[in-house]
């Protein structure tokens, strides 16, 4: 079963772009740029969330496999806002293991960019938030350095009590700054418990044209290659 947010009902083409994702199996241009897409929408919704907060600095974390399409297009939006010197990026290669029943997403490398870790807000964005484990991986390390003001969780969908679940998972001091911003709710998961239905689709590394989740971590975006040369214009 799949319910729509208040986000959704504020963006009716953020919607359709969900819905349309399961029909994109195969497609791996018209995946990738609907995922673009839909971070521009995650985006809207979050400058609408912002108001008139006074900004310092905003950090944009992102797995590798959504550094090009839904980070992206997150990235570009908010600069499009007016926000461009203030966007910062973590992307974090993750790598998923099961083991005894319970899943763990160890970070193998990151890149990083410097920022205010003190007056800043994070916005930590995932193509599809069910469990929470890699969420949970990425924010715990990213916070274990900064101390954000405020902590934005965009996914298109998530499972239902994914929220939940990852607030458990933190302190209360930090748990209180989370503010959710997704599109769809999903309740239901495909018998092996592997993915969500309808979700995004199916597994977003092949979605993407990425592979499995070994070789999406051979990825290299080109999101980080672009602001590593304009941050280092030296580096070729």
């Amino acid at each position: 079963m799949r319910t729509f947010t208040p986000f959704a009902e504020k963006d009716p083409l953020a919607r359709r772009l969900v819905e349309g994702l399961p029909g994109l199996k195969g497609d791996v241009a018209g995946y990738r740029e609907q995922m673009r897409a839909l971070g521009v929408h995650l985006a809207s919704g979050i400058v609408r969330e912002l108001g008139s907060q006074k900004i310092t600095d905003i950090c944009v974390i992102c797995t590798v496999e959504d550094a090009d399409f839904l980070a992206r297009g997150l990235i570009e939006e908010l600069e499009k806002s007016g926000l461009g010197s203030k966007i910062h990026m973590i992307c974090m290669w993750n790598q998923r293991i099961k083991k005894d029943g319970i899943s763990i997403s160890p970070v193998l490398k990151t890149y990083e960019e410097d920022f205010d870790r003190n007056e800043c807000i994070f916005i930590i964005v995932k193509s599809i938030i069910s469990g929470a484990c890699v969420v949970r991986t990425n924010l715990t390390r990213a916070i274990s350095a900064a101390n954000p003001q405020r902590v934005f969780v965009a996914s298109p969908v998530m499972l239902k009590g994914a929220e939940m679940r990852l607030s458990s998972e933190f302190p209360d001091e930090i748990s209180k700054k989370f503010e959710f911003v997704h599109f769809a709710t999903d309740t239901d998961k495909s018998p092996d418990g592997q993915e969500v239905i309808p979700g995004i689709g199916g597994s977003v590394y092949e979605l993407l044209g990425l592979g499995d989740s070994t070789l999406k971590n051979r990825y290299m975006p080109e999101i980080v290659r672009e602001r590593r040369r304009k941050a280092f214009p030296g580096i070729s």
